[in-house]
């Protein structure tokens, strides 16, 4: 599953017209012990300096990212709850990472953000606060949902076009060809509403009786 998120997320900034550069870790026990993934190095060559920045991006806002280091956290299981964020360890470091160091080599010493990319936030407006809170605590900049992620690629991807080279593109692609997606969202084309029933449902009536005064004639 790391990989298949790893490619939407690099695909994401591609077809956002960054440059992308994979960070792979070179110690593969550290991934199976939970303490390490992959990053990316994405560089935006035209961006357009915005005065602020939201903390939550959405894919409009990446236009006024100039350089970042991003982290992929998807973990799709769950929302990131507060006691998610303080029960796991991974998710207190991104300023002291290694691929913060590296950064600063890759990107010439040049400034740059950290961007997490997460399954998604909680509902409610204070766990989503206090969620946001402890991450830029830990060193995150910014923070972007998958379902967001899933919707640009969606609305990116054409049915027309060949992904060949992309197997992820390729079968977002074939989903919308077949209507599996609909409107660009994530709505399965199954059947929702009842069924129109063939028998005319049975009911009871009853039947009272007439009296003498409606049946005179008038």
């Amino acid at each position: 599953m790391a990989d298949v998120n790893l490619q939407l997320v690099r695909e994401f900034f591609e077809l956002n017209i960054f440059r992308v550069l994979t960070n792979w870790d070179q110690e593969p026990w550290r991934e199976h012990a939970g303490e390490r993934s992959p990053q990316l190095f994405v560089e935006n060559p035209q961006p357009r300096i915005s005065e602020e920045v939201p903390v939550v991006l959405r894919p409009a806002d990446l236009a006024a990212i100039e350089r970042a280091v991003v982290h992929i956290r998807a973990w799709h299981a769950d929302r990131f709850y507060p006691s998610v964020i303080e029960s796991s360890p991974v998710l207190s470091r991104f300023e002291a990472d290694e691929a913060s160091s590296l950064a600063r080599v890759v990107f010439a010493h040049q400034p740059f953000v950290t961007i997490l990319v997460i399954s998604e936030l909680p509902v409610s407006p204070e766990l989503r606060s206090r969620s946001l809170s402890m991450l830029q605590h830990a060193g995150v900049d910014h923070v972007i949902e998958f379902p967001q992620i899933l919707k640009d690629l969606l609305d990116r991807v054409s049915i027309e076009g060949n992904y060949g080279a992309s197997v992820t593109l390729q079968m977002l692609r074939l989903l919308k060809r077949y209507k599996f997606i609909r409107n660009q969202q994530l709505e399965f084309s199954f059947v929702v509403d009842p069924p129109v029933p063939v028998v005319a449902p049975w009911v009871e009536v009853i039947n009272e009786p007439v009296s003498d005064e409606e049946n005179t004639p008038t």
